[in-house]
């Protein structure tokens, strides 16, 4: 399995939510690993994320996250 990866570290919401969509409907198959920046963001994204997948986060930096879904 190929593990596809999306930046969205220059986004903020909604357009970061919009962008995960599309990029999930696009590797339905694939393993899949979001980064994004900011707290705020992060909370905002990995709730919605959490009711339809099983996440694992990681901190790269202090305001660095990736979010890889199962």
């Amino acid at each position: 399995m190929t593990k596809k990866v999306l930046d969205i570290t220059d986004l903020k919401c909604p357009m970061s939510f919009l962008k995960t969509k599309e990029f999930i409907k696009e590797n339905f198959n694939q393993k899949k690993v979001i980064i994004l920046k900011g707290k705020k963001e992060y909370n905002l994204l990995s709730n919605s994320l959490k009711k339809n997948f099983e996440i694992k986060v990681t901190q790269k930096k202090s305001d660095i996250f990736e979010i890889e879904l199962s």
